[in-house]
C-alpha cells in the first residue's frame, strides 16, 4: 500500500489533516472529513504519483485508501 504517498498528497489538499489519521482503513467521510470534491483530487494525483489508473466506479464508490487502491479483481476469491 502506498500510504505515505496519500499521506504526502492529503499534505497538499487538506492541511488541516494530521498525517496519523491517515491510514489504509480511515474512512473518507467519517475519520478523514474530505469531501467529494477532495476525493477525486486525491485519486487523480495518486494516479499521477503512482502511474496508475483508477475506475471512476472505485473513486466513486470508495469510502477508505484501501477502497480506492485495491483492485476488486485482485482480493482472493474472484
Amino acid at each position: 500500500m502506498h500510504i505515505d504517498t496519500v499521506r504526502e498528497i492529503l499534505q497538499g489538499l487538506a492541511p488541516e489533516i494530521s498525517p496519523d489519521e491517515v491510514t489504509t482503513d480511515a474512512d473518507f467521510v467519517d475519520d478523514l472529513r474530505l469531501d467529494p470534491l477532495t476525493r477525486y483530487a486525491l485519486a487523480f494525483s495518486l494516479e499521477r504519483a503512482l502511474k496508475i489508473q483508477i475506475p471512476d466506479e472505485r473513486i466513486k464508490h470508495a469510502r477508505t485508501v484501501a477502497d480506492l487502491l485495491t483492485d476488486p479483481g485482485d482480493q482472493p476469491g474472484n
